[in-house]
């Protein structure tokens, strides 16, 4: 089905100011360019998302679905502040924004690239998450989503900041996945070339210092240990293609089969060529193979989430 961009449809004023926080060097917009594509200190390129419909987007409504249509589970009653880190486009903000109009709403993300257009109530702010967060008044909820390894580098750091940014009875949600395909039928072959290219991102993505494989029970320590309680733990499963019977959650798998195969190049470059020592045309045939049983109807895998 035909899915727009949230910010497409949201009337607003033009974002004439993002912020571009003390915290922050002025080579914040210096990208890397490597092998065609643009980085920041991240090692997923920052390029796709000026597309129509780029990764982010689809993985954003594919998520969607998953959560039927909830923007966060968390029991936050009427909030007045609320923070987005590693926003990426914007999406998730300008959507709760639209949901929680009261409500004022900051994105940070270390790449400026959000709409230009957006509601009164939401604030992006270019801004690196590892220095230490100034603002000027706290929060009801800090929101992350799929950002461990990637924004989030040092779980007891992040959630130090956290604790010390939200209000008394405030909440910090991760909506994060573990980066190891996994499937309950044992539908992926011995040989499985997924399997392959996921244990070689990772390796090549914590060389480079990006811990895609942080589980839920680790983050739940991490957040006892900084102070939280009441620490609540929902466990799903990512499906990685259309294979469930369940119709919202074929849905969500066609999404995010389309995110992962639409740039799976871009994914996996900078973790392939820069820090495995591999030729781009040698990782161009991997992932042709992994496109390849990507397709396969038989294969039910998922990412722990």
């Amino acid at each position: 089905m035909p899915i727009a961009p949230l910010y497409a449809l949201t009337r607003g004023r033009p974002n004439q100011n993002i912020i571009n926080w003390g915290s922050v060097a002025e080579s914040i917009y210096n990208f890397r360019v490597e092998n065609g594509r643009t980085y920041h200190s991240y090692y997923i390129p920052n390029d796709e998302v000026l597309t129509p419909m780029g990764r982010m987007e689809l993985a954003y409504h594919s998520l969607k679905r998953m959560f039927d249509e909830k923007s966060f589970f968390a029991p936050v009653q009427n909030p007045q502040r609320i923070l987005d880190v590693g926003t990426g486009t914007g999406l998730w903000a300008l959507e709760v924004a639209d949901q929680y109009p009261e409500a004022q709403v900051v994105g940070t993300d270390l790449s400026p690239i959000q709409p230009s257009w957006v509601p009164p109530n939401v604030e992006f702010r270019v801004d690196d998450l590892e220095n230490p967060w100034v603002f000027e008044q706290a929060f009801d909820l800090v929101h992350s989503r799929v950002c461990s390894g990637v924004a989030i580098r040092s779980w007891p750091q992040y959630l130090s900041e956290s604790y010390r940014c939200l209000r008394p009875g405030g909440w910090v949600e991760a909506q994060e996945f573990y980066m190891e395909p996994q499937s309950d039928n044992d539908s992926f072959p011995p040989d499985s070339i997924i399997i392959r290219w996921a244990n070689e991102a990772y390796k090549g993505m914590f060389l480079g210092g990006c811990d895609m494989r942080v589980s839920s029970q680790q983050i739940k320590s991490y957040m006892e240990a900084a102070g939280f309680v009441n620490v609540q733990v929902i466990e799903l499963k990512w499906p990685m293609a259309p294979w469930s019977k369940d119709p919202k959650l074929r849905e969500a798998g066609q999404l995010m089969k389309i995110s992962m195969l639409g740039d799976l190049h871009g994914m996996s470059l900078a973790a392939f060529t820069r820090f495995l020592g591999w030729k781009v045309q040698d990782l161009e045939v991997l992932l042709q193979q992994v496109e390849h049983e990507w397709h396969r109807k038989d294969i039910h895998g998922y990412w722990p989430l």
